[in-house]
């Protein structure tokens, strides 16, 4: 398949994603929904401005932006405390018109403005990264997943001024989408377009785990309504999913007792112990199939990276819902809360070492750290006494 087929179907992936936010049904009948529609255009016109301003300020500092295979200290910091934050901040100011309209009658019509205005501004940075090398597979990959990872990034402070049935931005909850937005959309972009190939690795689950979280929020927010159509999905399943609320309140809340710190502590050494042995074995797999684990420092081997990555990621991901399981269970706990505080204390501990041997690795262990403690959950969960 030839490199514009590629840039032709990526573009007719955009388009329908586009027409969620861009079209309504009130009545049974699609029609043009404005406020989308401006949150849209508003939010192209965000991504001209951040282009602009922040070449400006980049070319006057003396700064050059990170690429592949040229990264130094300031022009990350540069990324990190200075591009990422612009960007996110003119998603925002993109969507604040949009949601001081009048036809905004549901909870979920602002998270839809969120999600329209990042669209806009992916849309043309989409652009502008096939306008500037030539077109493969790879770019087509790392393009599609910094979109789907921005656009579910900034649903996040959208779902928090919906579910605070807000017409302007502020809150805790929007303060903390946004600074969640800032840093994991930063470490996405820089991941995939200032590293290596074998970087998309890590953005791949992030990118999954926002992407869910999203469309929790959607069903969360479309609860709130007080009469709403039951979606397809709704009607294939026999179990009724539990919402936000839900699972925060069954799942973190200890009504009845004090918190145990003690399990805490043990829950972090079991998390480390688990993920220790489960990489160790999964190193001797490797060996004995004949992995070849040194491709992983070569950033023009992509297809050598994979499999030592997989192997050893997979390992990695085992390690939390096994070691959630297992702290669970020992504990006879009746919430998930001291086996997720184990298995975070555990992540920031990793995260500290990695750091220590590799400045880069902290990117790698923030990036997949979202997962991991989704996946402690769902251990934990499973291994609780009912």
């Amino acid at each position: 398949m030839r490199t514009a087929d590629l840039a032709l179907l990526f573009a007719l992936a955009i388009v329908p994603a586009l027409l969620g936010p861009l079209t309504d049904a009130p009545s049974g009948k699609r029609r043009a929904w404005r406020p989308g529609i401006q949150a849209t255009l508003l939010g192209a016109l965000g991504f001209v401005v951040a282009k602009l301003g922040l070449y400006g300020v980049a070319t006057y500092l003396g700064v050059e932006l990170p690429r592949e295979g040229h990264t130094d200290v300031v022009s990350v910091a540069f990324a990190f405390l200075v591009a990422g934050p612009i960007e996110e901040s003119l998603r925002v100011v993109a969507a604040v018109p949009s949601l001081r309209s009048k036809n905004l009658r549901r909870p979920y019509d602002a998270m839809r403005i969120s999600i329209a205005s990042s669209l806009g501004f992916q849309a043309l940075q989409t652009i502008d990264h096939l306008h500037d090398a030539p077109i493969t597979w790879l770019l087509v990959v790392r393009t599609a997943l910094d979109l789907a990872a921005h656009v579910a990034l900034s649903s996040t402070w959208g779902y928090a001024l919906g579910r605070e049935r807000r017409r302007a931005v502020g809150g805790v909850g929007f303060t903390r989408g946004f600074m969640a937005a800032v840093m994991f959309g930063s470490i996405a972009s820089h991941l995939l377009f200032a590293r290596g190939p074998s970087a998309i690795f890590a953005v791949v689950p992030l990118a999954l785990t926002t992407l869910l979280f999203s469309l929790v929020a959607r069903r969360d927010l479309l609860k709130m309504e007080a009469k709403r159509p039951r979606g397809r999905l709704s009607r294939l399943l026999r179990v009724k999913p539990p919402s936000m609320a839900e699972l925060e309140k069954a799942l973190l809340t200890r009504p009845d007792r004090p918190m145990m710190l003690r399990w805490i502590a043990f829950g972090a050494l079991v998390t480390i112990g688990v993920l220790s042995t489960l990489l160790a074995a999964s190193v001797m797999l490797g060996r004995q199939t004949g992995v070849d684990f040194a491709a992983v420092d070569q950033a023009d081997a992509f297809q050598r990276s994979a499999p030592p990555l997989i192997l050893l990621g997979t390992a990695a991901f085992a390690a939390f819902p096994t070691s959630g399981f297992l702290v669970a269970r020992a504990s006879n706990a009746q919430g998930v809360l001291e086996p997720a505080l184990g298995a975070s204390i555990a992540i920031v501990a990793i995260v500290v070492l990695l750091g220590l041997a590799a400045p880069i690795a902290v990117a790698f262990g923030l990036a997949l750290a979202p997962l991991a403690f989704a996946l402690a959950c769902v251990g934990a969960w499973a291994g609780l006494e009912r």
